[in-house]
């Protein structure tokens, strides 16, 4: 893993971001009054977030229950040796229509998978699509029961708590 050059970042920087992460629909105008800045200072701002990779898109959150997708699934997976990568790929392929989130993981499994599922039909459907693919030796499939924090991003606490270097 190549890690990132050290930025500084100042502290309307991340004030921005914070605004962005709570909601990502936030005008700059709005933006601007809140943090006592003009509309063009916050929107350069966000650009430079933008170029540097920081913010990396824009999203809505999704309410999958309304959408008849009401359960959400952990599947861990073991993986024979040196194969989870293109394991990762593989499911991402046969299910890419109810994966929420696909991790390489350390630990006994190699393989996490969150996915959504509108039934028990559906989730027997996506374990089979992922069992099919070669090089899977093991599965665990546990159903959320609750879900008691989920968040798409976060700005670390390290960022705000003092002078910016990221």
């Amino acid at each position: 893993m190549i890690l990132p050059r050290r930025k500084r970042f100042s502290e309307k920087e991340v004030q921005i971001l914070e605004k962005l992460v709570d909601d990502g629909r936030m005008t700059y105008t709005h933006m601007a009054k809140e943090l006592g800045m003009s509309p063009a200072g916050v929107m350069k701002k966000v650009k430079k977030l933008e170029s540097l990779g920081i913010i990396k898109k824009y999203t809505a959150i999704v309410d999958h229950a309304k959408l008849g997708k009401g359960y959400k699934y952990i599947i861990l997976l073991k993986t024979e040796p040196g194969r989870h990568k293109e394991v990762a790929r593989k499911i991402l392929n046969a299910i890419e229509d109810n994966v929420l989130e696909i991790h390489e993981i350390t630990g006994p499994y190699d393989v996490v998978v969150k996915v959504i599922a509108g039934d028990q039909v559906e989730l027997n459907s996506i374990l089979q699509r992922i069992l099919e693919i070669p090089g899977i030796k093991e599965s665990n499939t546990s159903l959320v029961l609750d879900t008691i924090i989920e968040r798409i991003s976060i700005v670390p606490a390290d960022l705000r708590a003092k002078k910016i270097t990221a």
